[in-house]
């Protein structure tokens, strides 16, 4: 599977790198960079809902080409944290990408599809109560590389735009089966997120 993501990854740089040669060379003298900020808020729908705030900060470079940051403080199990004796507590996802992608536009749309690599930070506490048995807390922090697909939804022309996006992690989290619906795959941790942004130049 390891080899699958890197053959992936390797092609859509490939891809977006050709796109953003090619657009370099055709309006390197008339493109005017765009800078954007991008608030939102997103949820992990599967198998148990996590909500998180998210950032993205875009600068399109070339006309296909730009660079992209993202952030995400994302809460972990939030309507589920008291089951079956077992409370969480202190449960939170801190993670920082930066990327590459290439935007295809329309008429009132921008379409960008990008990829992102970077770190991530999880800690959760969760404390067994159960009246039969000792009580036992246990607590956890790591850090884990991150990396994954991204593709954005801009609506609107204006300086201020509707924001959509969908990412779709990559690692550490293995694809466990070929069937993308399968929620021990990707599926169960994609997060789709929507916000309002604003064009700074």
């Amino acid at each position: 599977m390891k080899k699958q993501y890197l053959y992936t990854v390797t092609i859509m740089f490939m891809i977006i790198y050709t796109y953003a040669q090619n657009d370099s060379l055709k309006s390197s003298a008339t493109y005017k960079n765009k800078f954007t900020i991008e608030p939102g808020i997103g949820i992990s729908p599967m198998p148990i809902v996590d909500m998180s705030l998210t950032n993205i900060v875009q600068w399109g470079i070339a006309k296909r080409f730009s660079v992209i940051s993202y952030t995400s403080l994302k809460e972990n199990n939030l309507f589920k944290r008291n089951f079956n004796y077992i409370k969480g507590t202190n449960n939170h996802t801190i993670s920082q990408s930066f990327g590459v992608g290439t935007t295809f536009c329309s008429k009132h749309a921008d379409h960008t599809f990008s990829m992102l690599a970077g770190i991530k930070y999880t800690t959760y506490t969760e404390t067994m109560s159960n009246p039969q048995f000792e009580k036992v807390q246990v607590s956890i922090s790591e850090w884990n590389p991150d990396a994954g697909l991204m593709y954005n939804l801009k609506l609107g022309r204006k300086r201020f735009f509707f924001s959509y996006r969908m990412y779709i992690p990559l690692a550490p989290y293995p694809m466990l089966s070929r069937d993308f619906s399968s929620v021990d795959g990707n599926i169960a941790n994609i997060s789709l997120e929507a916000g309002l942004g604003i064009r700074l130049n």
